[in-house]
Formats: structure tokens, C-alpha cells, sequence
């Protein structure tokens, strides 16, 4: 269990990735280091010669396997330079992705659907992506949320970013971290940002 944020910060050209640090098995709790996994995927031109290498950003809420899966055994497929994103997670990345679990049966299916129990916060290219646990996607305007307590975090986020409107979009992230650690058992208020640059 888990909370992960991902807010735009349109003042300073960057989106902010968070994450609290608690790990939970059952009762047993424990201190993660971080959630969020960068991954380098290569984009090919036309003729699938590799013309840059871009970077994707993944806070992960759920199985903490599927961190390290991705952190040191997935290989993600390459990107067209041409290709809208969410076309690429949807019949590249997350497919690929479903496939490797599935034929490893790490994950499976429920009631023939596939289901991975875990939420996923994507960042690329300054936006950001939710990832559901069936591997379905939302393009998100300007933040998301997902994980235990995301109710706290969203109504945190809303709060200052409505009410509080000159408040550093930094100490927002942190303040709805900490009001999920405070509010929930399945958080703790140690807060993991990465700050990524548009």
C-alpha cells in the first residue's frame, strides 16, 4: 500500500512525482526506499533507426514486486517518434508488460479479465498518465493520485490548489503525502519527490 502523486508545477516547467516510504504486508509494515522506477526507452524514426532516447517516470501503488520487475527486468519496446503516448502504452508498453506477468504468472486474470491489483502514475514528456489496475489509462490535466488514502490526497490537492493559490506547488505534494501518513495505516509521512523537468 501506498499513495503516489503527480502534480504539474506550470510556474517552474516541471512535474513533481511522490510517493510516501511505507511498504505493507498484511500487519507487518516496513520503509521502502522509493516507488518511483525511471525507465529509458529508445524512439526510432521511420526506419526504426533509435533517433533519441527518452525518459518515462513510473510511481507504482500495489505489489512492490512490480517495481523491481520493472526496475530490473523489463525492457520496454521502443517508441515511433511519431506515436501518440497513450497509443504506446496501451499496445506497447503495458501489453508487453501484461504479457511478461502473465506468461511468468506473476500476475494473472480475474473472472477472465486481466487484473494487476496495482495502480500506476506515468510522467513523460510533462504529462501525466493514471494507470488502472487493469491496465487501462486516463491522460490527467493537471495532477493525479493513486493509492491508499487517495481521497485525502485529492482533497489536500484541491484545497491549496484552489484556496491556496500562491502556496509552492512542492510543499502542496509533501502536505498531501503527510495528510495520508497521518490519516491512514497504510502510509507513512516520509515523502520520496522526484522533481522532473518539462
Amino acid at each position: 500500500m501506498t499513495i503516489i502523486i503527480a502534480l504539474k508545477d506550470k510556474f517552474n516547467d516541471r512535474v513533481i512525482l511522490a510517493s510516501d516510504r511505507q511498504s505493507t504486508t498484511g500487519p507487518i509494515k516496513t520503509s521502502n526506499a522509493d516507488k518511483i522506477v525511471t525507465i529509458t526507452v529508445d524512439v526510432n524514426d521511420g526506419y526504426n533507426n533509435t533517433v533519441r532516447k527518452d525518459k518515462i517516470y513510473i510511481g507504482l501503488a500495489g505489489y512492490g514486486f512490480l517495481k523491481n520487475y520493472l526496475r530490473y527486468t523489463f525492457k520496454a519496446p521502443p517508441i515511433s517518434e511519431k506515436q501518440d503516448f497513450v497509443d504506446y502504452l496501451y499496445n506497447d508498453f503495458l501489453n508487453q508488460l501484461r504479457t511478461e506477468l502473465t506468461d511468468k504468472n506473476l500476475l494473472g486474470k480475474r473472472d477472465d479479465v486481466f487484473e494487476s491489483e496495482s495502480g500506476m502514475i506515468i510522467v513523460h514528456n510533462g504529462e501525466i498518465y493514471e494507470v488502472y489496475s487493469r491496465f487501462s489509462v486516463s491522460l490527467k490535466d493537471e495532477y493525479a493520485v493513486t493509492g491508499s488514502g487517495w481521497q485525502l490526497a485529492i482533497g489536500s490537492l484541491y484545497t491549496n490548489l484552489h484556496f491556496h493559490k500562491k502556496m509552492d506547488r512542492e510543499d502542496m505534494v509533501r502536505q498531501a503525502i503527510i495528510s495520508c501518513g497521518v490519516n491512514t495505516i497504510y502510509c507513512d509521512n516520509n515523502v520520496n519527490l522526484k522533481i522532473i523537468p518539462i
